[in-house]
This record gives C-alpha cells, structure tokens and sequence, in this order.
C-alpha cells in the first residue's frame, strides 16, 4: 500500500516540480529595431507578462543597444535608439548590431539573439531606402526577422502594407499591430490587435528551448500556451497509463495523483503563472469536498473517479490502465481550459477571483470525465453557477 500525504505535503509536492519546470523553461533573446515614436517600448510591454521595457532600467551593453531583463523572466530584449540621429550615429548603431549578434552568437545557445522585431510606423508610411540595405545586411547575419507594422488602426492591408509586401524584403514575415487600444474621440476606440499573431509568427521562427520560454512569458496568444500545455498533458497520460498497465489497487492511488499533481505543476509553468500555495490548495480542497480528512491522495483520486462512468465503482477495487489515463487527461484537459478562460479574461480587463477559478477548473473537470472528450475545446468556457459533486 502507497503511503498517503497531506495536504501540506501535496503542496511541497507541487512546488517542487514548479521549481523544477522553470529551471527547464529554456530563455528567449529578442533583438528590437526602430525610430524614436515607433513604439517600442509599448509593443514589448504589450506582448510580454513582465514590464520589461520600463524608462531607465536597461543595461548598457554597447555604446548604444541597451539590455532589458528582470529576475525571473526568462526573456532578454535589446534595445536599440531611435534611428534619425546623423549618418555617424547610424552608421555606430549598425556596428553595434552586427557585433552584438556575433558576440551572442559565441556564448551558449541560450544568449545567442533568436529573433529580430524591425519596428516600422503605419501612420508614417515611410520606408527608406537605407533602411532596406540594411535589412539585406543584417539577413546575412542569419537571425529570423519580422517586420513590425506599428500603430496600424486598420485591421484590413493598407496600401502600405501592400508596399512593403512587393518589395520582397529578406523578412520572414510583414506583421501589421496596434499594440495598445486607440481613442478616436469620446465615442470610439479602436481596440489592441495583431498581438497575437506576431506571437504565433514569432514562436514558429525560435528553437524548442527559446519557444519554451517565449510561450511562457508571451501574454496575447493564450491558444499557443494551451497547445504547449496539451503536448505535456499527453505524455502524462501515457505515464498514468503505464502506472495502471498492471491494475494497481486503490490503496495505491496516492502514486497516481502524486504524477498528476507535477503534470499540474508544470500546466501552471507553461501558462507563466506562479504556483500559489492558497490557490492550490483551495482546488484541493474543493476536490475533496467539504469536511476536509487528513491525508488527501485516496480522497481526490476517489472523488475524481467517481465523476467518470463506470469508474465510480472502482472505489475499494482496482485502477486499470485506461482509467487511469481517462482520469489524468480530463484532469488536464480541465485544468488547461480553466486557466485559458482566466487568462483571457484577465486580458479583458476582469480579475477571477480564486476560489470561483477553483469551482471552474472542478467543473471543466466534469465535463471531461463524463464525455469522455479527449482534446480541448474550441469555443469559450462559461462560469458555474454552482458546484455539486455527485
């Protein structure tokens, strides 16, 4: 028989396989381009969880690129200055450019710069001459870029737009953004958009590792963070699997919420959440049910068979090798919805408080184990109006 554990140890649990999964997080170095108004500044704050871009915090690395980066962050931006300064100054922003991509380029993979944002301003219009030798040049260093359409109010291509398609640019791809809602006038305001789909862009040009931390810190593309999520979720399911190849007795379902609970650990990681004890054990407890025991391991995994059919009865019994795969991807499944439907609120603007995310995450939970759906959904999810576990 599997020891059982508390809830505390539960928790110790999972905040040691948090830990673990960021040590694994990987790190993402994004290279920034752009005249003074473009709106650098605001673009990266936009699209990343952490204000990295903050006036007065970078760290000089060249004479004129400065390095933005916070404790705990797993993304580096650089940044360079504006680029209307006199033709000596342009010409030392260059250098300093190339030099910074090779010198990066020398250190381990992680430091190398794994992406380019070269900012261009919608309403300006303009494209120099000078500024496309220079993307020719900077194509040679072999770092992918994206051009950044900023301030873009309009959602359909412009003629601009249009434009800088034809010139076939050495990029990988033209990405039209309005980084930051725009009012008109009292009336109207033109909405954020474009965000994330230059971080879709963006992933699909980064290697395993710097997409790893990308998705985690990237806060407009909750889509993105959900599939990375599922990729985990699977192989968790194959593990809970090869757990019940052979049935293993009830006594010993602590084993098999003991991987659930790192599966969840690291759900929480890939989102860029922090693991927060209270929170936790709130979903837990909920789980459990009101009363609360001792230790929990037998308890959730009984309350969570019993909302599978024909699993209930397993209670005293035997977990199968099936059910204990059903029970670990609804589980997921559950718990990845859940958080996409606070994220995406939270982007609106709506703060979820914690225990009602709790009785959503047990809900979805529900749902899953009861049909038996084996990917996630695709249209929004929709708060409970009450909890009963049956």
């Amino acid at each position: 028989m599997a020891e059982d554990f508390s809830v505390d140890q539960l928790l110790d649990k999972m905040s040691e396989a948090y830990e673990d999964a960021g040590k694994d997080t990987g790190q993402c170095n994004v290279l920034v381009i752009g005249k003074t108004g473009v709106g650098k500044s605001t673009l990266i704050n936009a699209i990343f969880q952490s204000r990295l871009a903050e006036t007065g915090v970078g760290y000089p690395v060249t004479q004129t690129i400065r390095r933005y980066r916070k404790k705990g962050c797993p993304i580096t931006v650089y940044d360079t200055p504006g680029l209307e300064l006199n033709p000596e100054q342009i010409q030392q922003v260059r250098l300093d450019v190339a030099e910074l991509i090779e010198t990066q380029r020398l250190q381990a993979a992680q430091e190398h710069i794994h992406v380019i944002w070269y900012c261009l301003e919608h309403e300006a219009g303009r494209f120099d001459e000078v500024e496309e030798k220079w993307l020719n040049k900077l194509q040679l260093q072999d770092v992918p870029i994206i051009l950044v359409v900023t301030q873009t109010l309009t959602r359909k291509r412009s003629e601009f737009q249009v434009f800088l398609d034809s010139k076939n640019l050495p990029v990988s791809q033209v990405v039209a953004v309005l980084a930051q809602p725009k009012p008109i006038d009292d009336e109207y305001t033109i909405k954020a958009h474009g965000l994330d789909h230059l971080v879709e862009v963006t992933a699909n040009l980064l290697s395993t590792e710097a997409r790893k931390a990308f998705l985690r810190e990237q806060s407009r593309n909750i889509t993105l963070k959900a599939g990375e999520a599922f990729k985990y979720v699977t192989g968790y399911v194959a593990g809970s699997a090869l757990v019940g190849a052979s049935p293993i007795p009830f006594s010993d379902a602590p084993i098999l919420v003991t991987m659930q609970t790192v599966m969840l650990a690291n759900i929480t990681a890939i989102f860029g959440l922090p693991f927060d004890r209270a929170f936790t054990s709130t979903v837990l407890s909920t789980i459990v049910g009101v009363g609360g025991v001792a230790t929990v391991g037998r308890a959730i995994a009984a309350n969570l068979l019993k909302m599978i059919p024909g699993a209930g009865t397993i209670v005293g019994g035997a977990i199968s090798a099936s059910t204990a795969a059903a029970l670990t991807l609804a589980l997921g499944l559950a718990y990845i919805e859940s958080l996409k439907y606070y994220l995406k609120r939270k982007l609106e603007g709506h703060e979820i408080p914690l225990s009602e995310l709790a009785k959503i995450i047990l809900e979805q939970y529900k749902f899953y184990a009861r049909t038996g759906q084996k990917t996630l959904k695709e249209e929004p999810i929709t708060p409970p109006r009450k909890i009963d576990i049956e």
